[in-house]
């Protein structure tokens, strides 16, 4: 199951909680499974681990896709690389993270991808304008 893999933060009580779904559009109804939202105008806080690994001298990627089924007037979703010593159950939106980035969302004038790097401590912004599809 995919709850023994992922850990939802309980930092905020109000979090959002995750639903295991194909979600109304789909090819395959047990093999479009992924982990879908399952409240609008929420926050949500899922994490998981994965084994220890060195890019050096190899590029590095990053990936994941967002299946929007609703309309979206503002919204954003995120993916962000934490060091290992993050707390998964305390996850909240100050947390120390190493990479973010993902979709942002906000009526007819903002289409952007956010990317942020942590550089010596600081979260640096990267300028460049990337532009989302919806």
């Amino acid at each position: 199951s995919w709850t023994r893999r992922w850990v939802e933060s309980k930092h905020k009580p109000d979090y959002g909680r995750f639903v295991l779904t194909a979600g109304k559009f789909y090819g395959d109804a047990d093999k479009d499974k992924g982990i879908q939202t399952s409240q609008d105008a929420r926050f949500y806080a899922l994490s998981s681990r994965f084994e220890p690994f060195s890019n050096r001298d190899k590029t590095l990627v990053v990936q994941f896709t967002v299946k929007h089924e609703q309309n979206i007037d503002c919204g954003g979703g995120y993916v962000k690389l934490f060091p290992a010593s993050l707390n998964q159950e305390d996850m909240h939106g100050d947390s120390e993270y190493n990479i973010m980035f993902g979709p942002d969302i906000c009526g007819p004038g903002t289409k952007k991808v956010h990317v942020i790097l942590n550089y010596k401590g600081k979260n640096v912004l990267i300028n460049k304008d990337i532009r989302c599809k919806v």
